[in-house]
């Protein structure tokens, strides 16, 4: 009995333990990823509007499996598939305007990440991180 009692407080221990070091929400909708997102860093960098540029951010329609959004300069729009049990997302084709602004390195970071995108997390706080295969994180943003 005390042997059954000391590993129940054990696995209890470690389960808090583990907790404790992670701040990756669980899903259980895709529900979760509706909305708009700010976008606040593409490949390490922090992206603030520069005079001219409009605020980076995407949106995404799980219902419908839609991408909208404004990549600092022009519109986009496109599709995505997203499995929330094993956190993947990916996105087909998207498409943008083709308004030409001062600063399109941004806009040109921001469409590269997507296309590159394999994986999400949603963080406490309202963030999402996209990742790409190898884990690297590629876009964090944060719920507008």
């Amino acid at each position: 009995m005390r042997k059954l009692f000391i590993s129940l407080c054990m696995a209890g221990m470690l389960a808090g333990l583990t907790s404790c070091g992670t701040s990756r929400v669980a899903l259980t909708s895709i529900d979760a990823l509706n909305g708009e997102w700010k976008i606040t860093e593409v490949d390490g960098q922090g992206v603030k509007p520069l005079p001219g540029e409009k605020e980076a951010f995407i949106g995404l329609n799980a219902k419908e499996m839609r991408l909208y959004g404004n990549a600092s300069c022009n519109n986009l729009i496109g599709g995505f598939e997203a499995d929330v049990k094993n956190g993947t997302i990916s996105f087909g084709n998207t498409g943008t305007t083709q308004m030409m602004c001062p600063a399109m390195e941004t806009e040109g970071k921001v469409l590269q990440a997507l296309g590159k995108t394999k994986s999400f997390e949603l963080q406490k706080g309202g963030k999402l991180v996209f990742k790409a295969d190898d884990g690297k994180t590629l876009m964090k943003m944060e719920k507008k």
